[in-house]
């Protein structure tokens, strides 16, 4: 790459005073206050071999070998960085605002494109190592359904499974040298066809697109329904982890569904409150707005109850008068009711710190495990969910094999089939011990059992026990495709989330690679 004018004078020159340069080669002085176009000039005039000459005084400079890249380069590459982290349409490097208010020199929106496509792809098939999870998700936006697919590993630093520095917790609950790396995130090609068939063929071109075959895949994990459970269960298919936020979900359905009556009775008295002259008397008293629910999350449900115990007794003070003014009679809630609502309240609060710690991206299928069993210890009705033996487990002895290898714990023997998959290599020291003397019957007996056995297993920490990390990138994905950009071709949108999501794989020497690689149409 051709060096900028302002490296090739500050290594061809020299500055005696200030605004005053001695050329090296020819002791010439020049006076350029204002820039390098007298002494380009003068390299143009007397040196022509000055390109040549900046490149060997450069490495002559360069002692500690450092890697250095041109401006052009650099400037390419934070347009790129600004537009994907920012989330800004491509075109903005060509708004005029942004070229006057930008020192970086002027790039065009099909060159921006160019290093766009020119993703991490081959970086990522590289840093993927032989064994690894897949955490997959699908998201529909705009008429069309989108599939998240991520790949899980262990990135093998010394920083093991765990929780804190205090003995007061259990020591298996987080696994904070677990990685996530997208590995795709299109629509299916027939949207017609969401079978497990066609994931199943999407995961399959994936694995292939990466090089990567069946065998290096260890395990899924996904949401409980029909299609990941299918996959999970046929034959030959990848060993299945169900989405533990999702049957946390389910289990919250199921435990307000008793309290349907009262929820709907609270719902009509906030979108009441919703109206545009009940909104205003509202905030003559209170700066609370009304809070509705939703059908998606059952969080919804926890902020509206909570939002009612607030400003309930606010409502209980107003007058008859306004009451009646503002038709509030037929919506606002009985005595006995309210305090059913309080009660709910404080049981949806504790639900609410459950969901929250769920969403923590270093937690272990054992916490979660634990976590569950104080949740169905403190409400019975909720074991048919959230129990170890519920009904909805894909894979039950798979889960509870991975959390007794994670607490140390003897197998039985179909969970050591279920994490056959898990096992470390064996290093052939049968053949040792077969050499030596047999142990005598006697010496069977006092002699104590080894716990090695267990650490045939590779650390199963790095399993994740929810598929959040695929609902935090859709959440990223909406602030991206908004409304003026729904158009936005699916391979560009894939490749501007990739690069989004794994920012930790490319820098300034990407670009650099990536104009090498393309030759002469890298000089835009």
């Amino acid at each position: 790459m051709p060096l900028s004018n302002r490296v090739i004078c500050s290594l061809l020159f020299r500055e005696d005073t200030i605004g005053q340069f001695e050329c090296n080669s020819c002791s010439c002085t020049y006076r350029d206050a204002q820039g390098f176009t007298n002494l380009m000039n003068h390299l143009r005039r007397f040196h022509p071999g000055y390109e040549a000459e900046g490149e060997a005084a450069l490495r002559a400079e360069n002692t500690l070998r450092l890697r250095i890249v041109d401006a052009r380069t650099t400037d390419i590459y934070r347009w790129v960085e600004w537009v994907v982290m920012e989330r800004l349409p491509f075109s903005f490097c060509e708004r005029r605002l942004a070229r006057q208010n930008s020192k970086m020199s002027h790039i065009s929106e099909t060159t921006l494109n160019r290093y766009i496509y020119e993703h991490v792809e081959g970086k990522i098939t590289a840093l993927l190592p032989d064994k690894f999870g897949l955490v997959l998700d699908g998201w529909t936006s705009g008429g069309r359904h989108y599939v998240a697919i991520f790949a899980v590993y262990d990135d093998g630093e010394p920083a093991r499974t765990g929780s804190s520095n205090s003995d007061d917790f259990f020591d298996d609950l987080e696994c904070p040298s677990r990685r996530f790396l997208l590995l795709a995130f299109s629509p299916v090609d027939d949207e017609e066809d969401l079978s497990a068939q066609s994931l199943f063929d999407l995961i399959a071109d994936t694995l292939s697109r990466y090089e990567k075959p069946w065998e290096y895949v260890l395990f899924m994990v996904g949401d409980n329904c029909s299609v990941n459970q299918y996959i999970g269960r046929r034959e030959g298919a990848i060993p299945m982890v169900g989405c533990a936020s999702h049957r946390f979900n389910l289990a919250m359905k199921d435990f307000l569904t008793p309290e349907e009556p009262l929820l709907v009775r609270i719902h009509s008295l906030m979108r009441r409150l919703c109206a545009v002259r009940c909104r205003a008397m509202l905030r003559k008293i209170t700066p609370l707005a009304p809070v509705m629910r939703n059908d998606t999350r059952w969080s919804s449900v926890y902020a509206m109850m909570d939002r009612y115990c607030r400003i309930e007794p606010l409502l209980r003070a107003i007058d008859h008068g306004t009451v009646a003014e503002y038709e509030l009679e037929s919506v606002l809630l009985s005595r006995r009711e309210t305090e059913r609502a309080f009660v709910l309240r404080d049981d949806l609060e504790k639900m609410e710190g459950v969901t929250k710690a769920l969403q923590k991206s270093t937690l272990t299928l054992s916490g979660v495990r634990r976590l569950f069993h104080h949740v169905v210890a403190a409400y019975p009705q909720l074991d048919d969910r959230l129990g170890k033996a519920a009904t909805i487990v894909n894979n039950a002895p798979l889960e509870s094999g991975i959390v007794k290898l994670q607490r140390h714990e003897v197998l039985s023997a179909s969970e050591r089939a279920a994490c056959a998959v898990f096992k470390l290599a064996e290093h052939g020291n049968d053949s040792a011990d077969a050499t030596q003397e047999r142990p005598s019957f006697v010496r069977n007996a006092f002699k104590r059992r080894r716990a090695g056995r267990r650490q045939r297993y590779m650390d199963v920490g790095f399993v994740p026990p929810t598929s959040n990390e695929c609902e935090r990138f859709f959440s990223a994905a909406k602030l991206v495709l908004s409304d003026l950009r729904k158009s936005m071709d699916p391979s560009k949108f894939e490749a501007v989330m990739s690069l989004a999501i794994n920012r930790e794989h490319w820098d300034v020497y990407t670009v650099e690679a990536i104009r090498q690689q393309l030759g002469p149409n890298a000089r835009d």
